[in-house]
């Protein structure tokens, strides 16, 4: 159901393949992605470490304030990262033995804190001074070539997210700070229309957010402690489903999903994970269990492409909570694995 997570992985006999887990440390010093190998139990160890070539924000909890800073591509052949401290984007190609490091590039702006991937187009979300949005062309051996014409100014705001739709014909912005969503047209060259169409968010501080396969649009709300999930009509208008659906917790960030429409939220504030069931035909959401899981400070979270397993970054005890995806959305601790990361550590992506 979930277009991120719509490919199965299985071995011959049926059973689930293992995979890998990747986090980031943010450090200012030398921005690193740490490398955790997963079992098909679910189980996390750490493998290692690789260089992003940049360098990282440093900071407290949470210092980009943003979704999407370390993704993958949809094959998983390449994992994508910004570096907030060096206001750059590094490309890695995800090998069996781990990662190798294959570019990095201006990002174009300055702070660069969430990514998104669509075929071989790559955007990215400079939320600094004089905020905006770049594309750029990502080749077959992983280099990115920036897009001419394609970086569009935001205005002033604070901005969380950007992310295309399922086939590529939008490209959608949150704006925290004024609670509003943006939405731009993508045209046939990759280029995103001059001005977005701007809609109010249905609830307050509109921060991550995920798409369905059917192009519904689920938006975490932080300052609710809520998800809204809307279409995106002909005309880039969005037209509310199900307003603010409340969980009754704090900080209400970060939001990831199966394909079984199993959809979760991490709220760092009340340190706890909520779960909601999504309506595939109509995209409708309804509140789970508000308090699914635990962790200390939750923050980032990440699927596996087989919709099993849940992982969530966090920092405030340096390591990544595990969790086991039950059918009914129901969630079994794992256990947390100390990875040796900071406070400021940032990022998760998983495969």
């Amino acid at each position: 159901m979930i277009s991120t997570v719509a490919v199965f992985a299985k071995s011959w006999d049926g059973k689930d393949l293992a995979g890998a887990v990747y986090a980031m440390t943010n450090a200012t010093t030398d921005n690193e992605i740490v490398i955790f190998n997963r079992d098909d139990e679910g189980l996390l160890t750490k493998a290692g470490s690789i260089s992003t070539g940049g360098t990282g924000s440093g900071g407290g909890l949470d210092p980009l304030g943003s979704q999407g800073s370390l993704v993958l591509s949809a094959d998983h052949r390449w994992l994508f990262a910004i570096n907030a401290g060096s206001n750059e984007i590094s490309v890695l190609r995800v090998l069996p033995s781990g990662l190798k490091l294959v570019d990095k590039v201006d990002s174009g702006g300055i702070f660069p804190v969430s990514l998104t991937v669509f075929h071989n187009l790559v955007y990215v979300l400079n939320a600094g001074t004089s905020p905006n949005i770049t594309g750029f062309y990502l080749s077959h051996r992983g280099q990115l070539i920036p897009l001419d014409d394609s970086t569009r100014l935001l205005g002033s705001g604070g901005f969380a997210q950007v992310g295309f739709d399922p086939q590529g014909e939008t490209l959608v912005v949150t704006d925290k700070a004024n609670n509003k969503i943006l939405v731009y047209s993508v045209g046939h060259s990759g280029l995103p229309a001059m001005n977005p169409v701007i809609s109010p968010s249905n609830g307050l501080v509109p921060f991550g957010f995920i798409f369905d396969e059917r192009g519904h649009l689920l938006v975490a709300e932080a300052g609710s402690g809520a998800v809204s999930s809307y279409n995106i009509l002909y005309n880039n208008t969005l037209k509310v489903i199900s307003p603010s659906v409340a969980n009754g917790q704090a900080a209400t960030c970060w939001i990831g999903a199966n394909q079984r429409g199993n959809v979760f939220t991490a709220n760092t504030g009340s340190q706890n994970i909520a779960s909601y069931k999504l309506t595939a035909r109509n995209g409708k959401l309804a509140l789970r269990n508000a308090t699914a899981g635990f962790g200390n400070r939750p923050i980032d979270l990440a699927i596996t492409v087989n919709g099993r397993f849940l992982y969530a970054l966090d920092p405030a005890n340096g390591g990544i909570d595990m969790f086991q995806i039950e059918p009914n959305g129901s969630l079994i601790d794992l256990g947390t694995l100390a990875g040796g990361l900071s406070i400021f550590a940032q990022g998760i992506a998983a495969r």
